[in-house]
Formats: structure tokens, C-alpha cells, sequence
């Protein structure tokens, strides 16, 4: 309907909201969102803001749940009457949220989440309701959260970069997605820990979002790349993706063999393309199309992201969106299509020539070529 904002709904997990959320939703509207998660399991929805304008019955906005199972409903709520609890559990893997508006002046609309009971390892509690705007983390050394689908473009701000950590005001879940902990398409649980703040945090965009540039700040986030089995314990846990992979050799479609000015060769081949090379970079020939680089890895390895820059010199050049194939012979490519499996992803890359993005792999690839 007119009135669906942000909406990202999964078998497992999602995120909703009205449209314009956080700002005034608008006259006039409705909008239907219907959940269904698999059998046997049951829905948890997480009411994180209502706020439609007041009115009797809330018949001037109002949101209404309905059971189709059970024929059970709750509501209708606004501002005056709101849930019980932020935090809801049914018995059912159904539910029908509709969303109606008149003419009013005021409200933010509503944003709200669900998941399911049965999801491995979740935790639910009064500290984490409101998953993807958690602000404030517990006061423990180390934590575990369930973030839903669909964090990466609600309102909310956040502080750092995925090496540093992030501000703990930082919007939590929003921070994983960015950190690269979590596909924003499944959502999922993250460890993360509490430390000891920096003076700094630099900027960085990462995995399609932009962070800000912030200030000192008590405490930091600091998310855990957990591979392998369950740790039993946080201060065991370790960045388990850290390690740079050396390339082998570089292989590519085209490169650009520059006579500059004073009749001085350039050669912008594919070796050039390895990140921290002083001085100009690989380039593709002018005029090329379908253009490709390719690194062969030396044998199989577990590729968890890729980290890309420009050539700043004399040049603003840089890559702004790129697809990522895989082989493990050299011969038969697969396009990756991450978390969701439906489509190649398109990776969005950078916006000028001298900083550095980076994009996680959800899941890893196993492979000893990329292209």
C-alpha cells in the first residue's frame, strides 16, 4: 500500500516501518504486511517505535495485528494505546500488521521487527527489544544479539570502522552490517564485546554504508568474526578472518599502455593492481568493455571480503561497482550471489580515488580464482 516505508521481510527475520520513518507519515494511507515463517515455529515481533497521533479508539491512525490462524488480534494502537510489552511472543507462524492513517498532524509512524523462536541461538531480552536501534549495550565484557533483516537503511547513525570499532552509541545492528558480521538480507546473530573507548573514530564505507567521522567516547563496539565451531567462552573469541591473502599471480583482460606527454611509457598491467602498490595502478586498455582482473590465490583458500582503491596519481580513477566470479580450476566461473542466492550481486565500490572500501563475502567463498 502508500503507506509501506523501509520494508525487508525473510523467512527468519525482517524489518518494517511506515513511510517517511522517523519523519511525519502521511494522510490518508494504508499499508498491509503479511509474515509467515516456516512451520513449526512461532513469531516474536519487537514493537521498537509507535507513535501515530492520539485519538479515541485510535481511528485517526492506527495499527492493527491480526492472527489468521487463530483468529486472534491486538490492537488497534497509537499513541494513547500501546502494547503492553516491546516485546511480543505468539503462538502462531502467521501475522497480518495492518497499518491506516486519516488526516492527523503529528507521529513518526511505526518501526518494528520479528524473528522466531526457534532461531539458533537467539537471544531475546529487555535489553535488546528494540534490536535493530539497540543504542546501549549491556555492561558485560562480552555479549551475544539477534539482529533482524533489514538494518542497513533505518534511521540511526554510527561511529567507526570494522578495524577500530565502533562508538557505542553507534546504532548496533546497523554497526554489524557495516563491520561485515552480518547479511543484511538474513540478519543474524553477532558477538560482539565492550571496550575501552578511542580518542578517534575515523570514517569508512564498508559493505554499502557510510559511517561517520566521531569523537571520543567511553566505550567502543568490537565485532567477532567467529569461524568454526562455538566458542564457549568471549575472551576466547578471535578475528577469524584477518589475514591478507597473498596473490600468486594477476591476470586480467586488458591493461593500458600510457605515452605520457614527454613520450614516456606507462604500463598500467594487472601486477599493479595489488592494494599498497606505490605509485599508479592497473588500468584497463581505453574503450574496453566487460573489462576484468583476475588473482589467482596459489591453491584454495576461504575468501571473506575484498578490499578496493583508486589511483590517485595524476589520474582520479577508481572502480564505483563491480561483480565478483569464482573458480576453482581457472576454467569454470561462478557469479557470486551472496546471502540471497537469487541474483549476481553487485558490489557498490568506491566514491573517489584514494580512500579504501571494503565488502564481506556472506557467505565466504572457497575458491583459488577471482575475478
Amino acid at each position: 500500500g502508500d503507506g509501506c516505508g523501509h520494508t525487508l521481510l525473510t523467512p527468519h527475520s525482517g524489518t518494517l516501518s511506515s513511510k517517511n520513518y522517523p519523519g511525519t507519515y502521511p494522510n490518508h494511507t494504508t499499508c498491509r504486511w503479511w509474515l509467515r515463517t516456516p512451520p513449526g515455529t512461532s513469531l516474536l515481533l519487537a514493537f521498537g517505535d509507535i507513535d501515530l497521533e492520539p485519538s479515541e479508539n485510535c481511528s485517526r491512525s492506527s495499527l492493527l495485528l491480526e492472527d489468521p490462524q487463530t483468529g486472534n488480534s491486538y490492537g488497534p494502537y497509537c499513541r494513547n494505546t500501546v502494547p503492553t510489552t516491546q516485546l511480543m511472543g505468539t503462538n502462531s507462524s502467521t501475522m497480518t500488521i495492518l497499518f491506516n492513517s486519516t488526516s492527523h498532524r503529528s507521529g513518526r509512524g511505526l518501526l518494528l521487527s520479528y524473528a522466531t523462536s526457534q532461531h539458533p541461538g537467539t537471544h531475546y531480552n529487555q535489553e535488546h527489544v528494540r534490536w535493530e536501534q539497540a543504542l546501549t549495550p549491556p555492561l558485560t565484557l562480552c555479549f551475544s544479539v539477534y539482529c533482524p533483516a533489514g538494518c542497513r537503511d533505518i534511521d540511526g547513525d554510527i561511529w567507526g570502522n570494522p578495524s577500530q570499532g565502533y562508538r557505542d552509541t553507534s546504532v548496533l545492528c546497523k554497526a554489524a552490517v557495516h563491520a561485515g558480521v552480518m547479511a543484511d538480507e538474513l540478519g543474524g546473530q553477532v558477538t560482539l564485546s565492550r571496550e575501552k573507548g578511542i580518542t578517534l573514530y575515523e570514517s569508512a564505507f564498508a559493505n554499502g554504508l557510510h559511517s561517520k567521522r566521531g569523537s571520543l567516547s567511553e566505550k567502543r563496539l568490537i565485532f567477532h568474526k567467529v569461524g568454526g565451531p562455538r566458542l564457549p567462552a568471549c575472551y576466547f573469541l578471535l578475528p577469524a578472518c584477518g589475514d591478507v591473502l597473498e596473490v600468486a599471480a594477476f591476470n586480467t583482460s586488458s591493461w593500458w599502455h600510457e605515452v605520457d606527454a614527454l613520450g614516456q611509457d606507462r604500463a598500467w598491467v594487472a601486477e599493479r593492481a595489488a592494494l599498497g602498490t606505490a605509485g599508479h595502478s592497473w588500468a584497463t586498455e581505453p574503450g574496453s568493455e566487460g573489462a576484468w582482473l583476475e588473482l589467482d590465490l596459489g591453491t584454495r583458500r576461504n575468501i571473506t571480503g575484498i578490499i578496493t582503491t583508486g589511483s590517485s596519481e595524476q589520474y582520479d580513477y577508481y572502480v564505483t561497482s563491480y561483480r565478483v566470479f569464482s573458480s576453482r580450476d581457472g576454467k569454470n566461473w561462478r557469479p557470486y550471489r551472496g546471502a540471497s542466492g537469487q541474483e549476481d550481486k553487485v558490489f557498490e565500490g568506491n566514491t573517489n580515488s584514494h580512500e579504501e572500501v571494503s565488502n564481506a563475502f556472506i557467505p565466504p567463498i572457497v575458491a583459488r580464482y577471482i575475478r
